[in-house]
């Protein structure tokens, strides 16, 4: 976004209007663990009671293994009928309840994911992981500074083509930022988890921000 404002200097202050970016890139610090149990069984209330049973076991694993209270979330709890081929009769009921677990260390994670496996044998699911940055605004400052320079340089070429001379700093506007955005992860298969340690890879992730800067013309 750009623009180009002159006048009188007398009347009207020259200034030229432009929009900056800057990004960086950052480890992730945080991840988010989406887990659960499901359990099938003739009745509804045979089905919750083995969820609720796997359920207690995984939070109380999940626990013991370091994870604070306030990181432990249920996110979700359901009781569906199973019918028979035809669609008609009800074969089975099934219940599920599944928790949200925030890991402050994420090279805990997969280790976290096997003690959930281990605590809920068959019962365990797994819906996927997702990496965040715990404290962004932390670590913005780079990026911050990359969009004014970005800002100057393009209202240096505006100038430049426009035969003027950028001045001065009028007015900042930050526009929204974009990020962090969660970076998803495939779960490993329930075999391999049984199997072998969860390996988990956290990756990199992309901060930015934007900005609305106005330039002083000369």
């Amino acid at each position: 976004m750009s623009q180009l404002t002159s006048g009188s200097m007398s009347t009207q202050e020259r200034s030229i209007t432009v929009k900056g970016d800057g990004r960086i890139k950052v480890k992730p610090d945080t991840a988010t663990l989406n887990l659960g149990v499901q359990a099938t069984a003739r009745t509804a209330t045979e089905a919750l009671a083995q969820a609720n049973t796997s359920a207690a076991a995984l939070i109380a694993a999940l626990k013991a293994a370091g994870v604070g209270t306030d990181d432990i979330a249920t996110s979700g709890l359901s009781i569906y009928p199973q019918y028979n081929q035809g669609g008609v009769a009800v074969s089975a009921y099934q219940a599920s309840n599944n928790v949200t677990v925030i890991v402050r260390d994420v090279s805990k994670a997969g280790p976290l994911i096997d003690v959930a496996a281990s605590s809920a044998g068959d019962h365990i699911t797994v819906g996927g992981v997702s990496f965040s940055v715990d404290d962004a605004e932390a670590v913005m400052g780079s990026a911050r500074a990359e969009a004014i320079d970005n800002a100057r340089k393009r209202a240096e070429e505006y100038a430049a083509a426009a035969g003027v001379t950028v001045g001065g700093v009028v007015q900042i506007s930050e526009l929204s930022t974009g990020g962090p955005q969660p970076v998803f992860a495939r779960a490993a298969s329930m075999r391999a988890m049984m199997d072998s340690p969860t390996p988990i890879e956290a990756g990199m992730q992309d901060l930015s921000v934007s900005v609305t800067v106005v330039f002083e013309l000369l």
